[in-house]
């Protein structure tokens, strides 16, 4: 029997920061955060992503994730914990979401890449790390809108997802 590639993380930090955004995000839907050790090295990002979506009983994209800069993932990151995807309105300050979406990121070592399932909604672009403008989504659940990011480096993979209805 083969060695499953994720095992759930169970850091009391990390536990404590999903328990964070959630109580920021008190007024409106809950995301999804989620992390994974990885027990043992991917063939492929897409395939410990894949593995992660599959854990948290979304859809895998397996090529069509779509790799963006830290910078995106950032703006990807604080856009889903300061706001509604179907709707403009603030839900967390622009100041708390930054950091809270920084702490995210954190998790994760120098070398991490960020990947997300296309471009929903925010005003900002979504470039990938080519530098081309991303332009729509695949979604990864039944949700009519969904976007986030996943992220991975050499031991963990993280999670913060977003699902919202218009």
């Amino acid at each position: 029997m083969t060695e499953p590639m994720l095992l759930p993380e169970t850091d009391p930090a990390i536990e404590g920061l999903w328990v964070a955004i959630e109580t920021a995000r008190a007024q409106s839907y809950p995301l999804t955060g989620a992390a994974f050790r990885l027990t043992r090295p991917p063939q492929t990002p897409y395939e410990a992503l894949d593995a992660a979506a599959r854990e948290l009983d979304f859809y895998p994209l397996g090529q069509h994730w779509i790799e963006v800069p830290r910078r995106i993932a950032l703006k990807i990151a604080t856009h889903i914990i300061a706001h509604d995807l179907a709707y403009p309105d603030e839900i967390v300050p622009a100041a708390q979401a930054t950091e809270l979406a920084g702490r995210v990121l954190a998790l994760l070592g120098a070398r991490a890449r960020y990947f997300t399932n296309g471009a929903v909604s925010g005003d900002f672009a979504v470039y990938d790390v080519q530098g081309n403008e991303v332009i729509g989504w695949r979604s990864l659940s039944e949700a009519p809108f969904d976007h986030g990011l996943f992220a991975l480096d050499d031991r963990l993979v993280i999670v913060l997802w977003a699902e919202d209805a218009p």
